[in-house]
């Protein structure tokens, strides 16, 4: 992967530690393939071979697409009239309530993704609302989020 660099861990064993009877110091070096990504205001190292390691669910991204599908499901049985209402109830702007009725149309995978903490590091609740201009296509919200 051409985006992965190498970080080199190095330091100082003292060989009785490593099985050897001997006062000299041994220089162990490690290099693991990484790559840093920008998650908002934070910055994650990615380890090239993380996708078998666990991972967190990010809770605002999680309740952000749960809060727009429950909400839609609402509009579409007739339990409220409008997004309006669900601001009023919510006690939120209803800006905010248009903004978040939009994640309502996910792709499936990506909901699932979300759920699993196995979405890209850098696809957070706000980069989803506010930089993401999110496609209908589900195909084409795998591609615009980087979900293969």
């Amino acid at each position: 992967m051409a985006d992965y660099r190498a970080a080199p861990w190095s330091g100082p064993v003292q060989c009785s530690r490593a099985g050897l009877r001997t006062s000299s110091n041994l220089d162990l070096s490690r290099f693991v393939p990484l790559r840093m990504k920008r998650r908002g205001v934070e910055t994650r190292i990615i380890i090239a071979a993380g996708d078998d390691l666990p991972r967190k669910v990010d809770p605002a991204l999680l309740k952000a697409v749960a809060r727009s599908r429950r909400w839609f499901e609402e509009l579409a049985s007739g339990s409220v009239r409008s997004l309006a209402e669900i601001a009023r109830r919510e006690s939120i702007a209803v800006r905010y309530v248009e903004r978040l009725s939009r994640l309502a149309f996910t792709a499936p995978s990506i909901v699932e993704a979300i759920c699993r903490g196995r979405q890209p590091a850098e696809l957070n609740a706000e980069t989803l609302l506010n930089r993401i201009d999110l496609p209908l296509e589900w195909p084409a919200q795998l591609k615009a989020i980087g979900i293969d």
